[in-house]
């Protein structure tokens, strides 16, 4: 666990110096957007899948059903 760990510290390390390198701001303005598109799919399919969970554990109809 603390090999796993040190790998994102390095990682996230190694990220900000290639954004900070340069006076140029675009590697940082493009790690910016590939973060937002990344956490923006990764919240929008884990959505998709608690409704989907969701919606097979509770049932549609409230109460008991109806009679045939």
């Amino acid at each position: 666990m603390a090999g796993l760990l040190s790998n994102f510290t390095e990682m996230a390390r190694l990220f900000t110096d290639v954004a900070t390198a340069t006076a140029n701001p675009i590697p940082a303005l493009m790690l910016l957007f590939g973060a937002v598109f990344v956490g923006f799919s990764v919240l929008f399919f884990a959505y998709l899948t608690v409704g989907g969970l969701g919606s097979a554990l509770i049932s549609d109809v409230p109460g008991r059903t109806p009679p045939q």
